[in-house]
């Protein structure tokens, strides 16, 4: 079904070509969120898909929910000030649980360094005065509220950003996580949300022994107008409700705006493949007939002269499917291991097709990333001059971590020192 005309490539393009990659055999691209890999109009995944509209590209989900948590904590300026006292105690976003738990212990340790009068030097002073800047901002209702805010945003947030980054999700699991997640912050939101989080900073609050209320601002500033049609804005008095629409409700409608912006392409991507997830319960077949349809124009050439599947034949491939399927539930991954077990690929070629596409989508980059990751570690100032293959196995023990801790060391040493000794030459 592959065409053999060829569009015209770049530098970049031959690249590709010189490491044998073949961009027309593409159906799926995924990469970290950087503007010169995501973006839609120059970026690598809008170049690919020039060459080959069939590459779909789907997002690295793990580093769209990281980006969305920086989206809120950008939002107003009360979570810029939050997040910039918490890393002046910790320089990780994993200290809000420590602090949220135990503001007491980190409080009273603060006060011990500022009463501690062996710090006399010049480092010691200086110590001293942040630890006793740091403990004025954390004896502050507001601070609390924060705290208990965004400890809960982030332990959702961080809950699904670990399920996603599994090799074993598929995009349908991947989009009913983020619609849990959405779900999540609506609810949190709401009147019930934001009394159930003081009620919880309050608990603080006693623990500090400090008023459970919000600090009355000494005067209220009203903004001007540029034209005499406009109304005149009335201030909100009540610190409050202040509070809660211009930090609580604008961090959780930012969060929400921001994951619907962000997996939208994504959600594109399941509507398009959703109607394969369960084949069993189809029961409107002229939808059916609507989805495969829809399914050969997006895996169609843009040129028009090739296609990966026909829309009629996978519809009746589906049809013939169903009968053979009794149980409930019926995934793509089961229906392709049933093609393949019982070779039946001749007979359901379309459907063995779209569902190879299927499941070989990026769901995330994450893992592959990490192998990036490692070289990094590995390849320090101390091992700069480090051959390749030396590079090469010291980095595929790291990755490989968990096969590497079951072997069995004193065997593989006797194994090689067997053929050594038989000279045998291996690299």
């Amino acid at each position: 079904m592959r065409s053999e005309r060829r569009k015209p490539v770049g530098q970049n393009d031959r690249s590709l070509l010189e490491q044998s990659i073949p961009i027309d055999d593409m159906r799926g691209q995924g990469y970290d969120n950087g503007s010169n890999m995501r973006g839609q109009n120059s970026g690598v995944q809008a170049r690919v898909r020039e060459i080959n509209s069939r590459a779909f590209y789907v997002p690295c989900n793990a580093h769209c929910l990281n980006l969305v948590l920086n989206d809120a904590a950008n939002c107003c300026l009360d979570a810029v000030n939050f997040f910039g006292l918490i890393q002046e105690i910790y320089s990780r976003v994993d200290a809000v649980k420590a602090i949220r738990f135990q503001v007491g212990e980190v409080y009273d340790s603060l006060i011990e360094i500022v009463e501690d009068l062996t710090l006399v030097n010049a480092t010691g002073v200086k110590c001293r005065a942040e630890a006793k800047s740091i403990a004025e901002k954390l004896v502050d209702f507001k601070f609390l509220c924060c705290l208990v805010i965004w400890y809960d945003i982030l332990f959702e947030i961080n809950h699904t950003s670990k399920l996603l980054q599994s090799v074993s999700l598929n995009i349908s699991e991947t989009i009913t996580q983020l619609k849990n997640t959405i779900i999540f912050l609506k609810e949190y939101r709401t009147d019930e949300g934001f009394q159930k989080t003081l009620g919880q900073a309050k608990t603080l609050a006693n623990e500090l022994q400090i008023e459970a209320n919000f600090p009355v601002p000494t005067r209220i500033r009203r903004r001007t107008t540029q034209f005499a049609y406009e109304s005149r804005d009335e201030p909100i008095h009540d610190p409050k409700q202040s509070f809660k629409i211009n930090f609580f409700n604008q961090i959780l409608d930012t969060a929400i705006q921001s994951i619907n912006d962000r997996f939208s392409q994504l959600t594109d991507h399941s509507d398009l493949f959703s109607f394969l997830y369960n084949i069993t319960e189809i029961s409107d077949f002229d939808e059916l007939m609507k989805n495969c349809k829809d399914l050969q124009i997006a895996l169609t050439s843009s040129d028009g002269l090739s296609t990966d599947i026909v829309a009629v034949e996978l519809y009746g491939e589906i049809i013939s499917l169903q009968k053979r399927f009794t149980f409930e539930t019926c995934d793509p991954k089961s229906v392709l291991t049933y093609i393949c077990r019982n070779k039946l690929i001749e007979l359901y070629p379309n459907t063995y097709v779209i569902l190879r596409i299927l499941l070989t989508l990026p769901v995330t980059a994450a893992t592959a990333e990490r192998s990036f990751s490692k070289l990094k570690i590995l390849k320090n100032y101390l091992r700069t001059n480090i051959s390749q293959d030396q590079l090469v196995g010291l980095a595929t023990l790291s990755i490989e971590s968990e096969i590497a801790e079951e072997l069995d060391m004193d065997e593989l040493i006797q194994s090689f020192a067997s053929l050594k000794a038989r000279k045998v030459n291996f690299k």
